[in-house]
């Protein structure tokens, strides 16, 4: 059982899962050679199976073989935190404790989707996952999948609590953002979840990224931050401003479609399959996404 320590700074991958030709089965060699990019970039960790993940996509032992491979993978090297983003408490607890058992270094825990929970109810879903793990938890705030926003009160609350040890900030206010930073205990670390905001978020004292764009750009994420840590934030604001068109052109459909199609043109994964209700890119995107990343 690991700890409930954990290190979120500078740039964790939010990784895609590769699929078969056909979206029957897992790739997990494509997957393996996408790991050790990451990881030969110098990104400070990885997430497995988050929305980036399609992880609602997957069958339950599916989901299991991806975090198991992604955490072996990375074994010794970078921390690799599972994600879940499920409507059920009951269902997020057993996952919880399945993750536990997977040897993992945390949990990203997004708001119960479709269900529309209050304040109260999001917080009691943190308690019931925090009391089935010794594992720490991450507060991912990401209304535009989940449906409701964490409140930086309740973010507050959380950290107050104990039941977390940071928070992915993805609402893209920066007022949010400000009022969690002023909520949330110190020791609570808080990472865009906003690609094109890891600047910002790091001015208001954040502490990195849970990206999906470094699944393409890994090298230059970990740049970014690096340059804001040392200092050079004349650099770091050249490779923020330098990354936007790209950044947005991997957010023109639904996320991880772009990002997906990159990493195929590129030979870093087999197919750019994803599973339905997603589709593959437009022929309109396909052309601006060719066109910004050169493939």
């Amino acid at each position: 059982m690991k700890s409930e320590k954990l290190d979120i700074s500078g740039v964790y991958t939010a990784l895609v899962t590769p699929f078969s030709k056909d979206g029957a089965s897992v790739d997990f060699k494509s997957l393996g050679t996408l790991i050790d990019q990451q990881l030969e970039a110098g990104v400070s960790g990885v997430v497995a199976c988050g929305s980036t993940g399609e992880a609602v996509t997957l069958s339950d032992s599916e989901y299991v073989e991806v975090v198991r491979f992604a955490q072996e993978r990375t074994r010794g090297k970078v921390p690799c935190v599972a994600g879940v983003s499920v409507s059920a408490t009951a269902r997020a607890v057993e996952m919880a404790r399945v993750i536990s058992e997977l040897g993992c270094d945390g949990i990203l825990v997004a708001t119960p989707p479709y269900n529309k929970p209050s304040q109260q109810g999001i917080i009691a879903h943190f308690r019931a996952v925090k009391a089935a793990t010794k594992l720490p938890l991450i507060g991912y705030n990401i209304p535009g999948r989940s449906g409701v926003a964490i409140s930086p009160a309740t973010l507050g609350a959380l950290s107050q609590e104990n039941l977390i040890v940071g928070v992915k900030e993805s609402s893209s206010s920066v007022d949010a953002l400000a009022d969690t930073m002023t909520a949330i205990r110190p020791e609570c670390q808080v990472v865009s979840g906003d690609d094109s905001l890891t600047l910002a978020v790091l001015a208001y004292g954040g502490v990195g990224v849970i990206s999906a764009s470094a699944n393409v750009m890994p090298a230059e994420f970990v740049s970014l931050y690096q340059s804001w840590e040392r200092g050079d934030t004349r650099q770091a604001t050249k490779i923020q401003l330098e990354m936007l068109a790209k950044i947005r052109s991997l957010f023109m459909e639904s996320n991880p479609v772009p990002a997906k199609t990159v990493l195929a043109l590129r030979g870093v994964i087999a197919e750019p399959t994803v599973r339905l209700p997603l589709v593959p890119l437009s022929a309109e995107t396909l052309k601006k996404v060719r066109s910004e990343f050169n493939v």
